[in-house]
């Protein structure tokens, strides 16, 4: 029989005997027998059925959650008028104003709150004691809970949808253009990261030993913005041993870019470096064919066994085919076929004689150029067909993780009906989404502030001298082939 879970307790289980009406009743004393009275007040009226009661339930959490906070505030000591340190020189600073308000919205309810404003002349920098006290989030209206979970439905749905489904969750709405907000200032905190490997290894943390293998996939897709129809580079970077052929990858790291090549190399080197690439002896490229993609390969992996898609393979020598044949012909199926036969050997020579065969047949340059395009993609990539040879080295041939990439880091959020996005807010949100995937729900809103912080800096050690070395003359000699110096006595 399966045991069954309980909730962890969060209140205190030891009373405060501090004399007061309740000092003798500990936290979780305490609101058991709160519960207890409000119950039995409940079915005194007779409202037991399941809805009422969750109702009721759900209400009175809502209040007393409320009722906790603004105790909880007022119960703070005031601030009083004395100077109090900077935060960033430690230089006692007076009071510049005094009770300016701040509406914060909390899981618990809105949060009302007036404090001190203070301002360092020395370092240029304004801040309110209280909030550093309360570790209040710098800017914004919400907490930093409340962000998190704002933050959650933003990034998985349109702002009017994400708004619509909040009311199914939580008793109080709140704008679409309040989760706008939220994407725009967690977008521009990501932004701020002390280095793209710190986001690598806040949402993934690299392994304790480099994997046995690595596989890379990278594929582009088109977003439409406000300026046309632009390119999103997209890569998945997946520990060998962690993909399930047929079922799913296991911990992947994903990378989206809506920008520029170099802009793309910079994020997925931080995937790798993330990974211990340079450490890995086996590492497999899979790419379209693209001569960008192979670039990049060599650039940041240059021993990498290049592979090309098994699948762009075949799509390219369709798009010869319709050229070819037409459109609708009923033949395409067999000339499909017949290409997945022949590029599936251990090279496209097989293929290429057979598409040089159909030349005496073209009567069009457009049927020409197809013709020729293809024969030329085949023999570029010809040391990246070797399918039989990587077949039977049990390396992957397909990217079908990246095409699975697509559609849920991009087409999911991004590629609904009517979108249409600016350029600004669309990089951002491609690049959130790839966090998003890596990190996973629980761990996305963490990790974005954790790849904030500025690690330690290392305590300065003084090393000894080491011992004096024998002086050396420099002088090549005739048995020194490599024109070493000889030690001098």
């Amino acid at each position: 029989m399966p045991r069954r879970k309980t909730r962890n307790r969060v209140a205190s289980t030891v009373a405060p005997n501090d004399g007061t009406k309740w000092g003798h009743l500990s936290d979780a004393a305490l609101l058991k027998e709160t519960a207890r009275e409000l119950a039995r007040r409940r079915a005194a009226r007779g409202e037991v059925d399941l809805d009422a009661i969750e109702s009721f339930s759900e209400e009175m959490q809502r209040e007393l959650g409320q009722e906790t906070l603004g105790a909880t505030i007022d119960a703070l000591p005031p601030e009083g008028s004395m100077p109090k340190p900077c935060p960033k020189c430690g230089a006692e600073v007076p009071v510049k104003a005094r009770n300016r308000a701040r509406n914060i919205m909390t899981i618990a309810g809105e949060l009302r709150l007036s404090r001190n404003y203070h301002y360092c002349k020395k370092c240029q920098l304004g801040f309110y004691p209280r909030d550093i006290e309360l570790k209040l989030p710098e800017e914004g209206e919400v907490s930093d809970a409340m962000e998190k979970r704002i933050l959650d439905f933003a990034v998985n749905a349109a702002f009017a949808e994400s708004a619509e489904r909040w009311g199914i969750h939580y008793p109080f709405p709140i704008s679409a253009n309040l989760f706008r907000r939220v994407v725009d200032r967690v977008g521009r905190r990501r932004e701020k990261a002390r280095s793209l490997l710190a986001l690598q290894q806040a949402a993934l943390p690299s392994p304790q030993h480099p994997p046995r293998s690595l596989v890379i996939a990278g594929d582009g897709s088109m977003l439409l913005t406000h300026e046309g129809w632009k390119e999103t580079k997209v890569a998945v970077v997946a520990r060998g041993e962690s993909i399930i052929p047929d079922k799913t990858v296991l911990e992947p790291r994903y990378v989206a870019v809506l920008g520029g090549q170099d802009e793309f190399r910079a994020a997925l080197k931080a995937a790798l470096d993330a990974e211990s690439a340079d450490d890995v002896m086996n590492i497999v490229w899979l790419g379209d064919g693209a001569a960008e993609n192979w670039t990049l390969a060599s650039q940041l992996c240059p021993f990498a066994t290049q592979i090309l898609d098994l699948i762009h393979a075949v799509q390219n020598g369709m798009v010869c085919g319709k050229k070819l044949l037409g459109e609708n012909d009923p033949g395409l199926a067999d000339w499909q076929t017949r290409i997945g036969q022949l590029i599936e050997a251990n090279s496209p020579d097989a293929a290429i004689r057979e598409l040089l065969d159909c030349l005496p047949v073209t009567t069009t340059d457009d049927e020409l150029a197809a013709l020729d395009s293809l024969v030329r993609y085949y023999r570029n990539n010809e040391k990246r067909m070797r399918y039989t040879e990587f077949r039977q080295a049990g390396l992957p041939i397909g990217s079908g993780i990246v095409e699975s990439a697509h559609k849920h880091v991009l087409q999911a959020r991004m590629k609904q009906a009517g979108q249409r996005w600016s350029m600004l807010r669309g990089r951002r949100m491609v690049q959130l989404r790839a966090l998003y995937r890596t990190a996973g729900p629980r761990r996305f809103h963490w990790a974005i502030r954790e790849a904030l912080k500025v690690p330690p800096s290392r305590p300065h050690t003084v090393v000894p001298n080491a011992p004096r070395r024998a002086k050396r003359d420099f002088v090549p000699t005739a048995i020194s082939l490599y024109n070493r110096s000889r030690a001098s006595n």
